[in-house]
């Protein structure tokens, strides 16, 4: 960045030139560009020069610095002064930080004062100037191509690639973009995998018509951005105030299919609310495809349709079973719950493929809330999220059955290093306790220790391991499993406090709010469709 432009004022010329000459402005990071010994010729070298700071005397003649302030300001209100003042005009001075002054230096100036003055003006002065010039580009870039720059900043955004601050800013600069009540919903489409491999001269073709045809479709209806996830499919991200918008994006994709004579695989996100409900719909629809995508052509995966319109009842019970064997360590538990479990699962193998990205999904989240899940467990767990759609059911079972096996030696190992090698199976065997009876509004620290056959003193400090009091796991279990009910949609608020043992409605909307940031009917609101 070059020198910043300053104006000396002082209607003394020794004084005057003093200041011109005196100084080393350049090494201060400023160039001289006018001077004036008076007021009225201060406005009109101002007004000509347009200086980043000014440097003035408050008493001149006529016009004083006050006056000249006052009225640049009106003009240019980026425009900086520092005023001079001696003793007796603190008053003047006074006026002059009302008016905007930036600072006031007395008479006869100290030069380490004028060093520092000038340098934290200039501070500001290239802050305003970095400004302006990243809002210039911005407007040539918008009025050249407005909505592919806007695209860019969306893909970039769902992509963690850009921070949220910045695509607030850019929203905030549009006006237009986002308006009350917006919601967002990610569609993610491609042809089935397999077509390439039978089909591999037509698979092109039938991928490129297929998407015109889905842009053609969403553009009739709906604003929308799109772009290539970094997988290679097709993403659109449709905005939108409608209710019913969902299902008229499934039955979109339906018509695609049929006209197309295509395997199109697709998955459609809830729809959420403001900057952040971009990336939590792209999210949504990214892990929905990774099922759907495994799963084959023809599976339209819409998140009610995943846990509400099943061919069978999901096996809750034993999914808790798995999961509390994985919390209490125990790897002959693990095997009879994972084999109850498997019986259980429906005919259908992408159904079976979704029940047991629904377990791992369960269980890692038990593992990151409380201890084992290291660096190279959570890279076994990433790898099977994205091998899912390579893996056949059958496979999915055995990959998921060792990396649970893992997670308890994991466990186990790592009770070991934390020194509680004599407590783990008591804590193990407390936390299963803990989820298991989460309805229990009389559920304390003495009930649990008691369970286990522990003084509730030492049972306390054993509980360390989770770097929480007993207190904070359990309002934290508590408020997870209602976020889990809320998101759901199908139970209501009251039968929420007794499930997760808060009888009183107030009170628990007060902790979820304290937990959350939002009242339960707001957070529940999010997830309706």
């Amino acid at each position: 960045m070059g020198l910043l432009k300053l104006v000396i004022v002082d209607d003394e010329p020794i004084l005057l030139e003093g200041l011109v000459k005196t100084y080393d402005w350049n090494g201060m990071g400023y160039e001289v560009v006018g001077f004036a010994q008076s007021g009225e010729q201060a406005l009109k070298v101002i007004r000509e020069k347009k200086p980043h700071v000014v440097l003035t005397d408050i008493r001149m003649k006529q016009i004083s610095g006050l006056m000249v302030m006052e009225e640049i300001k009106k003009e240019n209100p980026e425009c900086q002064f520092v005023v001079l003042s001696a003793y007796r005009d603190f008053e003047y001075a006074k006026k002059a930080c009302d008016l905007g002054a930036f600072a006031y230096l007395l008479k006869p100036i100290e030069d380490e004062k004028l060093q520092a003055t000038m340098t934290d003006v200039g501070k500001i002065c290239e802050d305003q100037i970095r400004n302006e010039e990243k809002y210039d580009r911005w407007e040539r870039l918008l009025k050249k191509d407005g909505d592919g720059f806007l695209q860019v900043v969306v893909q970039k955004y769902v992509q963690n690639r850009l921070p949220e601050e910045k695509v607030d800013e850019v929203f905030h600069t549009l006006q237009d973009v986002m308006k009350e009540g917006d919601r967002f919903i990610t569609v993610y489409a491609d042809l089935d995998l397999a077509y390439k491999i039978t089909n591999e001269l037509e698979y092109e073709a039938s991928r490129f018509s297929m998407v015109r045809m889905i842009e053609e479709k969403i553009a009739e209806r709906f604003t929308y951005w799109k772009f290539e996830s970094e997988e290679g499919h097709r993403t659109f991200i449709v905005k939108t105030q409608e209710n019913t918008a969902v299902h008229e994006l499934k039955e979109l994709l339906e018509e695609v299919k049929k006209e197309e004579n295509s395997p199109v695989i697709a998955a459609i996100s809830k729809p959420y609310k403001g900057i952040r409900g971009i990336r939590r719909s792209f999210e949504e629809a990214q892990r929905l495809f990774a099922v759907t995508n495994a799963s084959g052509a023809g599976v339209f995966t819409i998140p009610e349709t995943v846990e509400e319109k099943e061919e069978s009842p999901y096996p809750a019970e034993a999914e808790m079973m798995v999961v509390n064997s994985v919390r209490k360590n125990d790897a002959v538990q693990l095997k009879q719950a994972f084999v109850h479990f498997i019986y259980q699962l429906p005919h259908r193998e992408e159904l079976q493929c979704q029940y047991m990205h629904k377990i791992m999904v369960k269980t890692e989240f038990m593992l990151k809330d409380s201890y084992g899940m290291d660096e190279s467990l959570n890279q076994q767990f990433e790898n099977y999220y994205s091998n899912m759609r390579n893996l056949k059911a059958a496979k999915a079972v055995d990959v998921c059955y060792k990396i649970l096996g893992t997670a308890i030696e994991k466990r186990l190992e790592n009770a070991e290093k934390k020194e509680n090698k004599g407590s783990k199976e008591y804590i193990a065997a407390a936390v299963a306790y803990i989820d298991e009876h989460l309805d229990n509004e009389d559920l304390s620290i003495v009930s649990v220790a008691t369970h286990v056959y522990l003084n509730p003193v030492y049972f306390g400090r054993v509980f360390n391991t989770f770097h929480m009091t007993f207190k904070q796991y359990l309002l934290q279990r508590r408020m997870e499993l209602a976020k889990r009910l809320l998101e759901d949609g199908r139970t209501s608020i009251g039968n929420i406090c007794e499930q997760v043992g808060i009888s009183n409605p107030s009170y628990f909307s007060h902790l979820f709010k304290e937990y959350t940031g939002q009242l339960p009917r707001d957070y529940k609101r999010e997830y309706e469709v």
